[in-house]
């Protein structure tokens, strides 16, 4: 399902769109198709572009060690998958 996820300003005389997420996929659709579909959130609680990309919530060093671990064992694995499998 398509939500809405912020807006952006329209340059040069061109429209505002807004960031829609679709299953994982940002997309761009303009404010007024947005508006006409009934999308969710409404386009009056958006947040601009450059507040939604400015104020993102930093990481903690444990989060990030976590990230991190969760990284190398999926390397690991698939280092392991390679070795048994690929046979070129």
């Amino acid at each position: 399902m398509r939500r809405g996820l912020y807006r952006v300003h329209g340059v040069d005389g061109r429209p505002n769109d807004v960031r829609v997420d679709d299953d994982g996929i940002e997309m761009p659709l303009e404010e007024r198709l947005y508006r006409a579909r009934g999308y969710l959130p409404l386009v009056d609680d958006l947040r601009w572009q450059e507040d939604h990309l400015g104020k993102k919530p930093s990481l903690d060093s444990s989060t990030s060690s976590r990230r991190s671990a969760e990284k190398v064992a999926r390397e690991q694995a698939r280092q392991e998958f390679r070795s048994r499998f690929w046979n070129p």
